[in-house]
């Protein structure tokens, strides 16, 4: 079958509706997954879907192609990615696929496709899966497989919060810009005994406000504001299939995630005392300077939520977090990151300590940090761009680390003793992700100005594209 192969990215697949994806397309990725899956062994398959437009229609069309090649389905309905791996253990199913584009804008759809627990398919495997679907090389099953439905959100709840028991009652703040988390994540804050305000939880498929992605100012400045009004203890919000979080503090400081993984660290510090803790090269240097501060051990990696929790089998690090706000607690719950496990981590570490969250925040190292920034730049032309910049910051920084081999993947990190700043392609869609800081003013605008230049000089950029997120940083 004729497809486009640029949906098959490095850790999952993201298509345009009607364009790459259609529900016939969909029953191939189906047949192909679920013949892949058989040829591993696996026989059963957990599939669970986001609020978009597509995504029941989608979900229907994966699960057929399943039943097809003989795999024995168990529907969970509309999720989030976090409680679709939460479901694996549950339901002991070790092949899936959760529906969702995450972040992508409404019209895209895609697939991250289990392939054990709390691991989804990545580079080889996406491309196995485009050749099967490709030459149509799909087994039928000897008989069709079962299909099953199942509500597991409150066996999920009673997990979590027996996990992370909350003695303060907390109140809380919860923007789902109408995305699938206000159909959960305000029920289980308020069985974890959380006072919860809700802004914008009603599920409206559409994405009325656009996608929300926690990263991007505009969002994180409407939630602050209604931290404020409501004068609650702290705000959250999330990406469409819940697996990244956003965070602004009672005082509605927006706390942009690299931060949060520093914070995170000292909990899992606390119970694991010299404990390796992962993150990836967007992070600030707030990272493994606390890291280091409370005896752990920092750690590394390329971006991307599957290369994080590939690397970690070998790693063993007791946690793992991104800039993007995909954090795994792998020591003290799954290797996966879930949005609302988070959620309830941060309230249980301030419960624990009695401290506010900008009293937390207090104990970490000080850096001006840009949010993350996101600039369009075409598929085939991303990966040559990044190889360019390498020799051009090694002449112009020579005093500095310029990280640009395993450990940053796809993209260059620039290290000085008081700052950084890293480039890097999307493995998820046509754009550069940039990230920069430093501890003195002075420092952070003369990076913000040689970056707003160096990237001007390619044409590959396109700085007007709807794409972009926070590039008015930059200027």
């Amino acid at each position: 079958m004729k497809v486009n192969p640029e949906m098959f990215r490095a850790y999952d697949l993201r298509g345009l509706v009607d364009k790459d994806l259609n529900p016939e397309i969909v029953e191939h990725l189906g047949r192909a997954h679920g013949t892949y899956m058989k040829r591993k062994g696996i026989t059963e398959a957990v599939v669970a879907h986001d609020a978009r437009p597509t995504s029941p229609e989608y979900s229907d069309a994966l699960i057929k192609g399943y039943n097809w090649a003989g795999i024995d389905v168990v529907d969970i309905g509309l999720n989030l990615v976090g409680t679709f791996y939460w479901s694996q253990y549950y339901l002991q199913k070790k092949g899936g696929a959760m529906v969702s584009a995450s972040h992508n804008p409404i019209d895209y759809n895609g697939f991250k496709f289990a392939i054990d627990y709390s691991e989804t398919l990545v580079s080889d495997g996406m491309k196995e899966i485009l050749r099967m679907v490709q030459e149509e090389d799909y087994e039928q099953g000897q008989q069709p497989g079962k299909l099953a439905q199942q509500d597991i959100r409150q066996a999920y709840f009673d997990d979590i919060i027996k996990r992370l028991p909350l003695k303060k009652k907390f109140k809380v703040v919860v923007d789902s810009s109408y995305s699938t988390s206000g159909s959960v994540a305000p029920n289980l804050l308020r069985q974890a005994g959380c006072e919860v305000i809700e802004k914008y939880t009603e599920v409206k498929p559409e994405h009325p406000f656009g996608t929300p992605d926690p990263t991007e100012h505009e969002l994180v400045k409407r939630l602050s504001k209604e931290v404020l009004e409501e004068k609650a203890d702290i705000g959250f919000t999330y990406d469409p299939d819940g697996d990244r979080i956003g965070i602004v503090d009672e005082k509605g400081t927006i706390i942009w995630n690299d931060v949060l993984v520093a914070l995170f660290a000292i909990d899992v510090l606390k119970d694991h005392p010299g404990a390796k803790i992962m993150f990836n090269t967007l992070c600030s240097k707030v990272v493994p300077e606390t890291i280091e501060k409370y005896g752990g051990e920092p750690f590394m990696w390329r971006t991307g939520h599957s290369f994080l929790k590939k690397k970690n089998q070998e790693v063993k690090a007791a946690m793992i977090g991104e800039l993007s706000g995909h954090f795994f607690f792998s020591a003290d719950f799954y290797n996966h990151d879930d949005g609302l496990y988070s959620s309830m981590r941060l309230l249980h570490y301030l419960d624990r300590t009695g401290l506010t969250l900008n009293e937390a925040l207090q104990q970490l190292p000080k850096y001006i940090s840009s949010p993350e920034i996101k600039l369009y730049c075409a598929d085939d032309k991303k990966e040559a761009l990044m190889e360019e910049l390498g020799p051009i910051l090694r002449e112009k920084f020579p005093e500095a680390e310029v990280i640009d081999d395993e450990r940053a993947g796809d993209g260059v990190r620039l290290d000085l003793p008081d700052s950084m700043f890293i480039v890097r392609y999307s493995q998820n869609g046509p754009y550069l992700t940039i990230k920069f800081e430093a501890q003195e003013q002075a420092q952070y605008d003369m990076l913000k100005q040689y970056i707003n230049e160096l990237l001007h000089e390619f044409d590959e950029i396109d700085w007007s594209n709807k794409i972009n997120v926070n590039h008015d940083a930059l200027e």
